[in-house]
C-alpha cells in the first residue's frame, strides 16, 4: 500500500492508502481508501463512490474529504479509467457491477452506502441489484441515459452544453480523464451507456434511493430524474440550485448533507422493503411505498423543498397520492382553533394525471392539506391489465387517505373523476365531509363515444395551450389502449342514479363555456342531490380549475363556509 496523493489534510482525520486490485478476466481495479480514525464501540459507516464514463477517482476529491468525517471513503477506478489498464473487449454494466461487488467482498464489507456519478449511477443500481446484502443506500448524482434523449448525437449536443456551465477546473479536469482512458476505449463503452434502460432496472433496487442533480444540469434533467425517484421503492429526489451536471464538485457539502439526511440515523426514516416485498393476499392488501419529490406549481419554488408521495397498491392496482405543500399557510384554520383544517383531494379525469390540478391545489393548499391523485394506469402509475371500476378505485383511495391519517376530506372530481369521488362520498361518508364536482361527466343525453369525441373537440378550442399539451402527454403516457378502456366504463357509470346516495354536502360547478357539462346537465345533478348546489365560472372552458384556479378555489371555500354557517 502507498499514500494516495489525492487526499491532503483535510482528511487528517483518518489514514488513506490506494491499491490496484487484479479482478477475474484480466481486470484491474484501482481502489483509493481514507479511513476515519475509529470511534471505540461505534462501528464504522463506509461509502463508496463510483465514476462515470471516462472519468476517475479525481472527480470526487471534493465530496471524499467532505465525507471523511462522517465515516470511511472507498474510492474506485474502474478497469480502462483512471489509468488502469484497457481490457481487450467492451464490458457491460453488469461487468462494472462485479468489479464493484469483487472490491468489496476483498474489502469485507457490507451494508455500504453506495453512490455513483453519471454513468456510475448505472453501475451502482446493477450492484444494488445483484448484491443486495452489499448496498444499503444508493445515491444517484446526475444519472443518465435519459430514454427521451439516448442518441450518440443527442448526447453529444448535451455534453457540448454542460461545459458551457461547467466551472473551467472542470471541463480540465474532465478532458485529462477522457485523454488517459483514450477515446477509443470512451467510444466502445459509450453504447453500453446510451442502451442501459435505467428507468426498467431502477424499480428492483429495494434499499432507498437518492437522486441528486443541479438545477443547471442538461444531461440529467428534471423530468428525467423526478421519472427515476418516481419508479424507485423508496425514492428521493434533491436538487442544487446553479449546479451543472458534475454537482457533486462545487456542491459537494449540499450532498454529503442530503446523503447523512438519509441515513436513518440522521434523519428521515425510510419504509423497509420488507412489506413493500412481501407476497401479496387476496383482498385488500397494500404495499406501501413512501417516496419524496419535488413538485413545481405556479410561481416561485422554494429553495430546496422538498414533499411526500405516498403510493398504495392491490393487486396490480396502483394508486398514488401527491401532496401539495407549497401554498401559503396563512388563512388556516388549526384544529385547537376550533375548526378542523379541511384535506383537499383532487380526482383527475380520463387520461389525465395530477399534473392539471397544481395550480388549484396550490391555492388550497392555504386552507388546508391537499392531496393531488394519481388513478391507475395515469400518470407515472402501472397500467393495470384489466379496467379497473370506479368502486374498486374509490376503494383505493380511500386506503390511499387512511394510511395518510386524513380525515374531514373535501374531495374534488373533474370531469369522469368525478364519478370516482361520488363513489368514495358513498362508500366512505366516514372519509369524505364534502363533495365538488367539477365539469361532472358523462351527460346522460349524450352518453356515447361520438358525441363527447365532438365536444371534447370543441372544447380544445377554449383550453389554454398548456392545458393542450399537458393533456397531450398526460394521453400519451397512459397509452390509447388504456384510455379506450376507460372510456367504455366511464360511459356506462349513471351518475345521475349515484348521486343521490351521496348524504354529504354536494357543489356542481362548471365554466361557463364548457360543453362536455353543459349547463342543463348541471344544474340536474344539483338538483339531484341531497344537499347540492351549483355554481357557474365565467368565461372558464371544462377544466375550469386549470384556467380559472383563483374562482375555483374561491368558490370552493365560500361554498364550505356556507355549509358550516348553516
Amino acid at each position: 500500500m502507498h499514500p494516495t496523493p489525492t487526499l491532503d489534510d483535510s482528511a487528517a482525520a483518518g489514514t488513506a492508502d490506494v491499491a490496484a486490485l487484479p479482478v477475474r478476466g484480466g481486470l484491474t481495479c484501482r481502489v483509493h481508501r481514507a479511513r476515519q480514525a475509529p470511534d471505540p464501540g461505534s462501528p464504522r459507516r463506509l461509502f463508496v463512490l463510483v465514476h462515470g464514463l471516462g472519468m476517475s477517482h479525481r472527480y470526487f476529491e471534493r465530496l471524499q474529504r467532505t465525507l471523511i468525517g462522517h465515516g470511511d471513503t472507498l474510492v474506485l477506478d474502474l478497469p480502462g479509467f483512471g489509468g488502469t489498464p484497457t481490457p481487450d473487449h467492451q464490458l457491460g454494466v453488469e461487468a462494472y457491477a462485479a468489479v464493484i461487488a469483487r472490491v468489496l467482498d476483498e474489502e469485507g464489507v457490507q451494508d455500504c452506502v453506495v453512490v455513483g456519478h453519471s454513468m456510475g449511477a448505472q453501475f451502482v443500481t446493477e450492484l444494488a441489484i445483484g448484491r443486495p446484502d452489499l448496498v444499503s443506500r444508493l445515491v444517484l448524482i446526475g444519472p443518465v441515459t435519459d430514454s427521451a434523449r439516448s442518441s450518440v448525437v443527442q448526447h453529444a449536443l448535451m455534453l457540448a452544453a454542460d461545459t458551457l456551465v461547467e466551472p473551467p477546473v472542470n471541463n480540465l479536469m474532465v478532458g485529462s480523464a477522457y485523454a488517459r482512458c483514450g477515446i477509443r476505449w470512451y467510444l466502445k463503452e459509450l453504447p453500453v451507456m446510451l442502451g442501459y434502460r435505467l428507468d426498467d432496472r431502477l424499480p428492483l433496487v429495494t434499499c432507498p434511493v437518492l437522486v441528486v442533480r443541479g438545477t443547471l444540469d442538461i444531461i440529467s434533467g428534471h423530468d428525467w430524474c423526478e421519472k427515476l425517484t418516481r419508479t424507485a421503492r423508496h425514492g428521493r429526489l434533491v436538487e442544487l440550485t446553479g449546479r451543472p451536471h458534475a454537482a457533486h464538485r462545487g456542491g459537494a457539502m449540499d450532498i454529503a448533507a442530503a446523503i447523512l439526511a438519509s441515513l436513518p440515523d440522521r434523519g428521515e426514516r425510510f419504509r423497509e422493503s420488507a412489506q413493500a416485498d412481501a407476497p401479496r393476499q387476496e383482498g385488500l392488501t397494500p404495499t406501501h411505498r413512501t417516496r419524496t419529490v419535488r413538485t413545481y406549481p405556479p410561481g416561485p419554488r422554494p429553495s430546496g423543498e422538498v414533499i411526500e408521495m405516498r403510493s398504495v397498491t392491490v393487486q396490480d392496482r396502483q394508486c398514488r397520492s401527491y401532496p401539495d405543500a407549497h401554498g401559503s399557510s396563512a388563512g388556516r384554520t388549526e384544529p385547537d382553533g376550533g375548526a378542523s383544517v379541511p384535506v383537499f383531494v383532487l380526482i383527475h379525469g380520463i387520461g389525465m394525471s395530477h399534473r392539471y390540478f397544481r395550480r388549484l391545489g396550490a391555492l388550497l393548499s392555504a386552507y388546508g392539506e391537499v392531496h393531488l391523485i394519481d388513478l391507475p394506469g395515469y400518470g407515472w402509475t402501472r397500467r393495470p391489465a384489466h379496467a379497473t371500476t370506479n368502486e374498486g378505485t374509490a376503494e383505493l383511495i380511500g386506503k390511499l387517505l387512511d394510511e395518510a391519517g386524513a380525515s374531514s376530506c373535501v374531495v374534488v372530481g373533474h370531469s369522469m373523476g368525478a364519478q370516482s369521488a361520488t363513489e368514495l362520498a358513498i362508500e366512505r361518508p366516514d372519509l369524505v365531509s364534502h363533495l365538488v364536482l367539477i365539469g361532472a361527466a358523462v351527460d346522460a343525453e349524450r352518453r356515447t363515444a361520438r358525441q363527447q369525441a365532438l365536444r371534447l373537440g370543441i372544447n380544445s378550442v377554449f383550453e389554454k395551450p398548456l392545458l393542450s399539451t399537458v393533456q397531450f402527454l398526460d394521453v400519451l403516457r397512459c397509452g390509447p389502449r388504456w384510455y379506450v378502456t376507460q372510456l367504455g366504463l366511464a360511459m356506462s357509470y349513471p351518475l345521475e342514479d349515484r348521486l343521490p346516495r351521496v348524504e354529504q354536502p354536494v357543489l356542481v360547478l362548471r365554466g361557463s363555456r364548457d360543453v362536455v357539462a353543459g349547463a342543463a346537465w348541471s344544474d340536474r345533478l344539483a338538483r339531484t342531490a341531497r344537499r347540492g348546489e351549483a355554481a357557474t365560472i365565467d368565461g372558464a372552458p371544462h377544466a375550469a380549475h386549470h384556467s380559472a384556479a383563483g374562482a375555483v378555489a374561491t368558490a370552493i371555500a365560500g361554498f364550505l363556509q356556507r355549509r358550516r354557517t348553516g
